[in-house]
């Protein structure tokens, strides 16, 4: 652990390194680990100065983690970029990039083939076609994907996030068996005309657990006579424009144990469908509207609930 720059310092054996709120100092003292297997970084943001990232991280070949989040990286052409040399640690399972202030993702990102986890969290929308086709190993997929998002095999997919609905819709969802957290949102920056998602959308995901939807046009039904069940789903955010609940929830949702609703205009009391949610722990209504006076909950109603939150 790097967090003294007064302190005497040796990395040239450790397997692993964390430095906290130093980098640049950390980087200036050129510090050489060929052995390194694991690199992270802690504390608030900085700015990257120099060229000394790209000189050391280039002999970093056996290098599996590395978690630069906070990081800002110089400017190209007006816009913050990681190092080329990111694209040589092909060994890379893990990389973090979360908090970075990045726009956009570089084509070297595919050089990645054994990567597992790409964290993009906290930063613009990214608005290009992100080609991430070569990356069959991929378990983790975290960001704010606006433009196509173009994956290969997904077998090993477990979470998607955020995607736009209109990226998701371009995808073939039944390749999608073992994605457990998904979370789809609109954006202004792409025309969503003509995209609409349903129930039926998901009804393939058989081990989802976790989906959030902040869209605004979403059918909590499906057109089909049959009922669409969600078996393993066990958190449920929704910000949609949506005027009723079904009232077969607990057929819908048998699993279901956290559930957000957001900015929902309800025309009707949604306590009698919430209720008989048997596995509801937590339920929040937040900056939901509501055209009557008064919700009612009958005394056998939510069996199992812990927290209630109206806000």
């Amino acid at each position: 652990v790097y967090d003294d720059p007064v302190a005497q310092y040796s990395s040239a054996t450790c397997r692993r390194e964390v430095v906290h709120h130093q980098i640049n100092r950390y980087l200036s003292e050129k510090h050489r680990n060929k052995r390194m297997r694991s690199f992270l970084f802690f504390g608030e943001s900085e700015d990257l100065v120099g060229r000394d990232f790209e000189t050391i991280y280039l002999k970093l070949k056996l290098l599996r983690v590395l978690d630069l989040g906070g990081v800002r990286f110089p400017c190209e052409e007006g816009k913050k970029s990681l190092p080329e040399v990111i694209g040589d640690l092909i060994h890379l399972r893990y990389l973090g990039i979360a908090d970075t202030f990045l726009s956009n993702l570089p084509s070297f990102i595919s050089n990645l083939r054994f990567l597992q986890t790409l964290d993009a969290s906290g930063n613009e929308s990214i608005r290009q076609t992100i080609d991430l086709r070569n990356l069959t190993s991929l378990r983790h997929v975290i960001g704010k994907f606006v433009g196509e998002l173009l994956l290969g095999d997904t077998v090993n997919l477990q979470t998607l996030r955020s995607i736009s609905s209109y990226s998701w819709s371009k995808l073939n969802h039944e390749v999608f068996i073992n994605l457990r957290d998904l979370e789809i949102f609109d954006s202004m920056w792409v025309d969503q005309r003509g995209v609409s998602l349903d129930l039926a959308s998901f009804s393939k995901l058989k081990n989802l657990r976790a989906l959030t939807l902040k869209v605004s046009t979403f059918k909590l039904s499906s057109e089909s006579e049959e009922t669409v069940r969600f078996q393993t789903l066990v958190e449920l955010t929704l910000r949609c424009d949506i005027r009723r609940l079904p009232k077969d929830m607990d057929v819908i949702f048998p699993s279901l144990e956290s559930l957000t609703l957001v900015r929902l205009r309800l025309e009707e009391d949604p306590m009698p469908a919430l209720e008989k949610l048997q596995r509801l722990e937590d339920l929040s209504l937040t900056n939901c509207s509501y055209s009557e006076a008064k919700m009612s909950v009958s005394a056998q109603g939510f069996s199992r609930l812990n927290k209630l939150e109206l806000f």
